[in-house]
């Protein structure tokens, strides 16, 4: 049985916002360290948010508009608050979380953590919805997981490198 609660529409709508938090961490950060390696590592992370938005905002012309069926069953909705505190509590998904976190790390390894746990977030927020949208709508669904996937792969490698280069 599916959970109604999103179309493919709102959760591309959550991931944009999801980046464009992201974004913001890496900027501020960036615009914040006086360690030029360190401001070149926040560019690079931005540039990678930013990469993501615009296939997600390519992914979302591709699918249909947020029609739902009319009646969802009104046990669900336990589900439904699952799910927004999750994104609420887990994910960039609110304005400005991204200034706020930035304040918050300041060592290059705290940095690639931070966003090694923002990726994993993602993912988790993603497979969580991935029983709350509609059967036609879970491929959308798992491409952002695959583009995730691929992100926190490529934060994974950076990180083995930064460690073994600042032994």
């Amino acid at each position: 049985m599916d959970i109604i609660h999103f179309s493919a529409k709102e959760v591309l709508e959550m991931a944009i916002r999801i980046e464009e938090n992201g974004v913001e961490f890496y900027t501020r950060a960036g615009n914040a360290t006086k360690s030029e390696r360190l401001k070149e590592l926040f560019i690079f992370l931005a540039k990678e948010e930013k990469k993501h938005i615009a296939c997600f905002e390519d992914m979302d012309k591709r699918v249909e508009s947020n029609d739902l069926p009319g009646s969802i069953d009104p046990y669900l909705e336990e589900e439904s608050l699952y799910l927004k505190a999750l994104a609420n509590s887990r994910v960039f998904t609110s304005a400005h979380e991204g200034k706020r976190l930035a304040s918050e790390v300041h060592a290059e390894q705290d940095v690639l953590q931070t966003a090694i746990n923002m990726e994993k977030d993602s993912i988790l927020f993603y497979y969580e919805l991935h029983n709350a949208v509609r059967d036609k709508d879970k491929t959308t669904l798992r491409n952002l997981i695959q583009q995730e996937k691929d992100h926190l792969r490529k934060l994974t490698e950076l990180q083995k490198n930064f460690l073994r280069s600042s032994v």
